[in-house]
């Protein structure tokens, strides 16, 4: 007869086995699993190649997989989880599970759309002209606050999609590395994985969008028989 006590039972036991008994080989094996990850997803990020949009994903399901195993590992009963919907409202592994497969299939879509997105070639005197031009227009009115509402939203989405895949993917290996360097008995005072991942997904999606823009502007330059099968 199932008994539920008794599985749980038998996975702290085998999360301790694969922490103490076999740290050095899980130790390893995640830093192996973390670098094909990379692999995948910088492997020629931004040029069009034949499936594109699988390794992107592939890449970000490699990394969320070792979160979850290095989370499994070290605190199986999730007593040293930081996650808030542990720490403070009390869910388990069912909660970290909802919360990690929506943060996938958010990276998945946002790779979906930026990655069949072509950019539109429009005659620009400065990536800033070029941004402008590309949502409102030939006549817009000159502003240096790009809050305006825009009815052009492909390639709206396109950008913002181009920012959200390339913060969640920065962000996301913070935490399997903090667990590693748990693991190794390595933990500077002033290292905190929430701060710093959200510090680096942010900046990178700030970066990733100014550089969607630039890469707009510089196609627009070239002549776009020459760029024809080129993607942002």
């Amino acid at each position: 007869m199932f008994n539920m006590e008794t599985l749980k039972a038998n996975l702290i036991s085998l999360a301790g086995k694969l922490k103490y008994e076999y740290r050095a080989a899980t130790i390893l094996f995640i830093i192996a699993v973390l670098l094909l990850a990379a692999l995948l997803v910088f492997l020629k990020p931004g040029q069009r190649t034949k499936y594109r949009f699988v390794r992107l994903s592939l890449g970000n399901l490699l990394i969320h997989l070792m979160d979850g195993l290095i989370t499994f590992v070290n605190t199986p009963t999730l007593d040293m989880e930081g996650n808030i919907l542990v720490r403070r409202f009390g869910f388990g592994w069912e909660a970290l599970f909802m919360v990690n497969l929506i943060s996938f299939l958010l990276i998945v879509l946002a790779a979906w759309h930026f990655n069949r997105y072509e950019y539109e070639r429009i005659p620009s005197r400065s990536p800033f002209d070029y941004y402008m031009k590309l949502f409102y227009g030939e006549n817009y009115k000159r502003s240096w606050f790009w809050y305006k509402f825009s009815r052009n939203f492909r390639p709206k989405l396109a950008m913002l999609s181009c920012g959200v895949y390339w913060g969640l993917t920065a962000g996301a290996p913070v935490f399997v590395i903090g667990w590693l360097m748990h693991m190794l008995s390595i933990r500077p005072s002033w290292w905190r994985d929430t701060w710093i991942s959200v510090f680096l997904g942010v900046t990178v999606a700030y970066l990733c969008i100014l550089k969607w823009v630039w890469t707009g502007y510089r196609l627009s330059l070239n002549d776009p028989d020459e760029t024809q099968n080129e993607k942002g």
